[in-house]
């Protein structure tokens, strides 16, 4: 019996690998893309909130994007700065720590335990000096994506409607309006999760950033920059950032340790039982475990920035899926 394929087929796979590992390949780009393209809807979203309440698109767009380039000057010139600096000072409060955890072990086995690994392992510190060395490589690497995710998403915001247009010029008309539909749907998501996210992290940060500057605790400004990353990241950013300002927080005394950890827990559940459903609403109702395995795979994928971009595709699957897909799919079980 003999089998024939079709070549078409062999065109068809080898396009298919071919895809698969562009994708791969360029995964971290294609991201800052997809970032700058979330970006760029929040940004016109503005626009039109502006233009229901009666203020012209010559007036509002210039407003946005002198906004928006006062916000990329301060991180770039102002928090990112300070928080390298932050932490190249921190070598000089390892000795304040580690004094702070051998006093404040009530049991012996700890105190031996902490005293073994403080005294009889130098590497920690050798390690920790080698990578505060080439912190500032990696910051201007990230300095520069940043750069990138600026120009980029501004272009779309200014020229993505006539873009758009564009490319739905060439598809037929049923493609363009099921792409309509879909645009149509999903912006409100991503303009919901830009919007939430960047209220909560930056309410997350002021909070954890006014915390350490009353309790003296050395790094105020780089805790509060973890808090905003770390809040992306439900249940296991509270844990990294209690661990991370507690450890902090001993350079100053033990209550200082307690008081910071029990205000970011208070925070948190207020973030979580109040601010977040009045933010968000339905818009945003996800599974609190398709949530914790979406951002743990996106994050060994890709990091930080995975972890930013998951959820607002997870919440638009459902839209997509009915859309493209021919699918039912009930709300409730997203």
């Amino acid at each position: 019996m003999k089998i024939e394929i079709p070549f078409k087929t062999y065109t068809g796979i080898f396009l298919a690998l071919l895809i698969s590992f562009l994708i791969i390949v360029l995964r971290f780009e294609l991201l800052l893309l997809f970032i700058a393209i979330i970006i760029a809807m929040t940004l016109y979203s503005t626009e039109i909130f502006f233009a229901k309440k009666g203020v012209s698109a010559k007036i509002s767009t210039p407003i946005i994007i002198c906004l928006y380039i006062g916000v990329f000057i301060a991180i770039v010139f102002w928090i990112i700065p300070a928080v390298v600096g932050q932490m190249m000072d921190l070598m000089g409060h390892f000795t304040q720590i580690k004094s702070q955890l051998v006093t404040k072990a009530s049991a012996n086995v700890i105190e031996k335990n902490i005293r073994e690994l403080m005294n009889g392992s130098p590497e920690i510190l050798a390690s920790a000096k080698n990578y505060l060395a080439t912190l500032g490589k990696q910051t201007l690497g990230g300095v520069l994506d940043i750069g990138i995710l600026f120009i980029v998403s501004l272009y779309m915001f200014l020229d993505g409607p006539r873009t758009y247009k564009w490319c739905r010029a060439h598809f037929s008309p049923s493609v363009q309006m099921r792409l309509n539909k879909t645009v149509e749907e999903i912006q409100p998501i991503m303009t919901a999760y830009v919007f939430g996210q960047v209220t909560t992290s930056t309410l997350a940060a002021v909070v954890t950033f006014i915390t350490a500057s009353i309790l003296h605790i050395p790094a105020a400004m780089t805790l509060a920059f973890l808090a905003a990353i770390f809040d992306i990241i439900p249940a296991i950013g509270l844990i990294m950032l209690i661990i991370s300002a507690s450890m902090l927080a001993l350079a100053v005394s033990g209550k200082a340790a307690v008081t910071i950890t029990l205000v970011l827990v208070a925070y948190n559940l207020f973030e979580s039982y109040i601010l977040t459903p009045y933010i968000y609403g339905r818009r945003m109702k996800l599974s609190p475990l398709v949530v914790l395995l979406s951002l743990i795979l996106a994050g060994t994928i890709a990091g930080v920035a995975g972890m930013v971009a998951i959820l607002p595709i997870v919440a638009t699957y459902s839209t997509i899926e009915k859309l493209w897909m021919h699918f039912d799919v009930n709300e409730e079980s997203v």
